[in-house]
This record gives C-alpha cells, sequence and structure tokens, in this order.
C-alpha cells in the first residue's frame, strides 16, 4: 500500500482464545510482531480500574502512563486509589519463545478470569477479558440501555 510506510501500528480487533491449565496466555498471531517489534516481549499487565478485565501494555507504553499517575496525590482518595490499583497490581510479563506469558493468579480471581478469554486491542494497549463477561460488555456495547446513550461530547463525533 503506498504512502502508509510512517503509519503508527497500533493493537486493534479482537480474538478469543484460552489460557493453557497452567494459566499461561498465548498471544494470538495477529499481535505478536507488534509485541516484539514494540518491546522486545517485554510487557507490563495490570487491573483495569473498573476490574472489569485486566490491561497488557508493553513496558514502554506502560512505564510512560506510570510516570504520570506516579506524580498524584497520595492525600486526594481517588488518586491514591488508581495508584494503588495501576501501579499496585503491576506485573512485569516476558513473553518467551511461544509467545506466551503467566497472567498472575492474584489478577485473574481480581476479574474472574478463568480459562476462556477475549483479547482486544486498545491501539497502546490490549485488555484481557473473561469471555463470558465480554461478551456481556458487547451485548451493553449493543444494547439499547442507558448505557449506549451517547454523550453530549460524543455527538458531533463522526466515526
Amino acid at each position: 500500500m503506498q504512502g502508509c510506510e510512517g503509519m503508527t501500528k497500533e493493537f486493534k480487533g479482537q480474538q478469543a482464545t484460552a489460557l493453557d491449565a497452567k494459566g499461561r496466555l498465548a498471544f494470538p498471531a495477529r499481535y505478536r510482531d507488534l509485541l516484539q517489534s514494540s518491546c522486545e516481549g517485554r510487557l507490563v499487565i495490570t487491573v483495569n480500574p473498573d476490574k472489569s478485565s485486566l490491561l497488557i501494555y508493553p513496558q514502554p507504553a506502560y512505564e510512560q502512563r506510570a510516570a504520570v499517575i506516579s506524580k498524584m496525590s497520595d492525600f486526594v482518595p481517588s488518586e491514591r486509589r488508581l495508584k494503588l490499583m495501576f501501579v499496585g497490581h503491576a506485573f512485569d510479563l516476558e513473553m518467551d519463545d511461544n509467545f506466551r506469558v503467566l497472567v498472575p493468579q492474584t489478577l485473574r480471581s481480581l476479574v474472574g478470569i478463568e480459562r476462556d478469554v477475549v483479547v482486544v486491542g486498545q491501539q497502546h494497549k490490549l485488555e484481557l477479558w473473561d469471555a463470558a463477561r465480554w461478551m456481556q460488555q458487547v451485548e451493553v456495547m449493543f444494547g439499547d440501555g442507558p448505557e449506549g446513550v451517547v454523550s453530549d461530547k460524543l455527538v458531533e463525533l463522526s466515526l
């Protein structure tokens, strides 16, 4: 494709998969090249602040966000909570030769991940969802309930 050489590669799309018996995630093929090129397989996993899923960052992307969060106040309760969640629950991961990482049991339990999962690309990070919980989220996203109501900020947005 002409003119695309300088485009930034981002994580996008979704892929259903399963953790193995040891709790390892083998990254879907669609994400492997980007994981290797962006961080040489060095990753950080932490909990999503709403406890819906786990967040997997290439190490440099995590470090950028952690640097901002670490400057937040320990005396403002909401800022302290974010620090405790984002930094306090973070684990360093390194992909093995089969593009696998061990998802810490502590984090799996926190968000209810057992075996079947969905990996969802979110530009600079991946989200790891329990498959059943992801399907509930999809129903909410495409449903007619109050969660599907468009905010004033989004009314003028054209996708």
